[in-house]
């Protein structure tokens, strides 16, 4: 197999492990979060503004992982795909605001069940299997298994579906819409683990 053809999926690979890594070295102080366009990629610093105005610089280092989202519908979620879901609460079930299906190379990339933040209300972040998909009415209700257990959530037709992949050192430019996540550094810093580009000038659902 050529090595051009090899090196794409190492890289995926040792994202996986690296974020997992990440996670685990956080998991008492979870990594921060940041919404924005990049204003800025200059010696070795990302500026993000977020839709408030505030500006945040996010230092690049040798580990910081990209990835990048595009636009997709319901026929990608389908059995055995690995997924991200975010879903509020809703009359006693579960209901996806946004699905991000992964490239097979990423599977099990921050597989679980836990809290994430988006801005309206109190929200969960699960990553894992898709072991069935129904169809109700116009939904679709996918029972996702993770490790230690599994969820019932219904994707409506207005969830934001994306597909979600590694991307390439040098795609982050001005101008892009971004998810970013970062720890604090011990000089005060904060220090990027990784962005999430939105492809085609497209917010990164997250």
């Amino acid at each position: 197999m050529e090595l051009r053809n090899v090196w794409p999926r190492l890289s995926a690979a040792l994202a996986v492990l690296c974020l997992t890594l990440a996670s685990a070295a956080y998991a008492a102080d979870p990594p921060k979060h940041f919404r924005g366009v990049v204003t800025s990629v200059k010696d070795g610093v990302v500026s993000i503004k977020s839709v408030t105005g505030k500006s945040t610089d996010l230092a690049l280092n040798d580990k910081t992982m990209l990835f990048s989202t595009t636009a997709a519908d319901l026929t990608a979620i389908t059995p055995n795909r690995f997924v991200g879901v975010t879903s509020v609460e809703m009359d006693g079930k579960r209901v996806a605001r946004e699905v991000h299906v992964f490239d097979e190379s990423l599977r099990g990339l921050g597989e679980g069940h836990y809290p994430w933040d988006l801005d309206e209300g109190p929200n969960m972040m699960t990553n894992a299997n898709i072991g069935k998909v129904e169809s109700v009415g116009d939904d679709r209700v996918l029972k996702l298994d993770y490790k230690g257990g599994e969820q019932m959530i219904a994707v409506p037709p207005t969830a934001s579906i994306v597909l979600f992949s590694a991307a390439p050192k040098g795609m982050l430019k001005e101008g892009d819409k971004v998810f970013a996540m970062a720890s604090l550094g011990t000089d005060g810093h904060l220090d990027a683990i990784a962005f999430v580009i939105g492809a085609n000038g497209q917010k990164p659902p997250m």
